[in-house]
């Protein structure tokens, strides 16, 4: 009897712990699109980390090909990955140049997913193989034109809240930044704007992972900021097609407690259940 009791409190309890669960979740928590994590690194957290979901699988190519090719003015050709896909061991990848009407500058976009961390080749290693050199390594702010796209915004109080607050805050993310130049001669040849950040997934693989990149050619010599407002206007515009935010809504136990008096008697039932079970032994024990 004793161990009957002792399995009884056991079972209770969890059962409690769930229900508890169920009642302080939101319907969207319970039933949300996958939550993950954008950042800067590859291997391990950064402080300018968010989290978001995801519109589109991003481990599904026909998803990933639904990305609009033409968006706010910008059209796209897209390049055939198959064979570079292939040889990175990845799942997906799309590859195209965006250009603007009345311009000759495209910008190159990429998307590339895979469940095997090793297929990705970051470009600061990348980049280098193909030749490059490497001349300036940071991040950027890239703003994202007042979408409402971010899961959850930083606990602290930053100037950007406080821009909020006055009416002209745009939403941001932080994005790994690139400079890299091929030389011949002692001369500069080409130089590259790399923009770049991860989608690393919260609660499945840790090898589940999506780079995002934005990259365009810049002026050889000179100041390359026309380029770099470029690049970061054009991954602004993307984010809404890829991410969106969490609208706030209720808990399921104030939606209940909201619909009236049915909606009280089940949260005291569901509340009730554990309880009973918990106590199920001695109730038994009384009654005969």
């Amino acid at each position: 009897m004793h161990r009957t009791e002792d399995y009884s409190k056991l079972i209770g309890f969890i059962v409690f712990a769930l229900a508890l669960i169920l009642l302080l979740s939101s319907p969207s928590m319970l039933l949300a699109k996958t939550v993950d994590m954008i950042g800067t690194e590859l291997s391990y957290i950064t402080d300018n980390e968010q989290t978001i979901r995801v519109k589109m699988d991003l481990g599904n190519s026909e998803h990933v090909r639904t990305f609009p090719a033409s968006m706010n003015g910008w059209t796209s050709s897209d390049y055939d990955t198959t064979r570079l896909a292939e040889n990175l061991d990845a799942d997906t990848m799309l590859m195209r140049s965006y250009i603007q009407p009345n311009s000759i500058q495209p910008v190159f976009f990429l998307i590339m997913h895979s469940d095997n961390r090793s297929s990705f080749h970051p470009p600061i290693i990348c980049y280098p193989a193909l030749g490059y050199t490497i001349v300036e390594e940071g991040t950027a702010i890239v703003p994202v034109n007042n979408e409402s796209w971010a899961e959850e915004k930083p606990l602290y109080k930053t100037w950007e809240d406080k821009a909020e607050e006055l009416g002209f805050f745009n939403e941001t993310i932080t994005v790994k930044k690139l400079i890299v130049i091929k030389e011949s001669d002692g001369e500069i040849t080409e130089r590259r704007i790399v923009l770049y950040f991860y989608v690393k997934n919260s609660f499945l693989s840790a090898d589940d992972v999506t780079m995002i990149r934005v990259s365009a050619v810049a002026p050889t010599n000179g100041a390359y900021d026309e380029t770099m407002n470029t690049c970061k206007d054009f991954m602004g515009k993307t984010i809404p097609y890829l991410f969106e935010k969490q609208q706030e809504e209720d808990s399921i136990a104030i939606s209940l407690a909201k619909s009236g008096l049915g909606g009280w008697i089940l949260i005291v039932v569901i509340l009730a259940v554990p309880f009973l079970i918990m106590f199920y032994p001695e109730l038994k024990r009384k009654i005969t």
